[in-house]
């Protein structure tokens, strides 16, 4: 989907050099944090006061909008995972309370391995939303493993209470 993107900057005399590399900064945090990685145009008019002199700039950015498998989009499911597993973590937990010691011993150790496979996860989660361009791809690969482990450990635990 093609999308466009506005951003102005009011100009000073003696300060346009300035203010022209605050617009570029802005403009270029705005495509790096949105993972976009096909820009159309980029374009720019100045606003002119009553005078005639140029006041203030508006650049148009014309880009295309990261597919369903955005950076952000790819964040918000990992997150929903996280606190979905995390759920499931802490019923395992409430079932285990009602068995007996042995039994209780036993899944609160692996309780305490599943709460440590979680919060791997969550600091890979946290990596993954500092960066940006070619090394988000690596730590993607990174988190999708922590994810893949905490599901396997979640999905074992259930399966054995339920057994039980």
């Amino acid at each position: 989907m093609i999308k466009v993107k506005s951003f102005t900057t009011q100009l000073k005399i003696f300060h346009a050099r300035h203010e022209l590399d605050e617009l570029d900064k802005e403009v270029s945090d705005f495509i790096a944090t949105r993972g976009i990685r096909r820009v159309i145009s980029v374009s720019d008019s100045s606003t002119t006061g009553s005078s005639g002199e140029s006041i203030g700039l508006i650049r148009v950015l014309a880009y295309e909008e990261p597919a369903a498998g955005s950076r952000e989009h790819y964040q918000e499911q990992i997150e929903s995972k996280l606190n979905e597993w995390g759920e499931e973590i802490e019923q395992i937990r409430k079932k285990a309370d009602k068995l007996g010691e042995d039994a209780r011993e036993k899944y609160k150790e692996q309780i305490e391995e599943l709460r440590a496979r979680q919060e791997t996860a969550r600091k890979k989660l946290e990596d993954l939303k500092r960066t940006g361009g070619e090394a988000w791809e690596d730590f993607r690969s990174g988190a999708e493993a922590a994810l893949d482990e905490l599901k396997k450990g979640v999905e074992g635990a259930v399966a054995k209470l339920k057994k039980g």
